[in-house]
């Protein structure tokens, strides 16, 4: 599968899809283009992992990143569709204490 975001916008929120492995390799360019993306508009963001197929602590990071930048911009970032694995190092790294998790998109 090819590493890849893609996005859409739908109402008043801004969903991003992750394709393939978010990782030290790929995080650079994926932090340039979500700063493209997010700069679109004053939207909440949706960050969707379901084609995602692996996440390490750079990407993780990656994550907390934009989470920071939105949070001081007064905007609100929720996950969704996380692997189980996923889902256990965000748990584990304390960052549903900040962000939402969200079981499917409904917008």
């Amino acid at each position: 599968m090819e590493n890849k975001i893609e996005y859409e916008i739908k109402e008043n929120v801004t969903i991003v899809y992750f394709f393939g492995e978010i990782d030290s390799h790929n995080v650079v360019s994926y932090r340039n283009k979500l700063n493209m993306i997010l700069a679109l508009n004053d939207n909440d963001i949706i960050f969707h992992f379901k084609e995602t197929t692996f996440i390490d602590s750079a990407g993780v990071g990656l994550v907390l990143g934009r989470y920071q930048q939105l949070y001081k911009e007064g905007r609100h970032l929720s996950l969704c569709a996380l692997s189980q694995t996923a889902y256990k190092v965000f748990e584990l790294s304390g960052l549903f204490e900040i962000m939402d998790y969200l079981k499917e998109v409904n917008v």
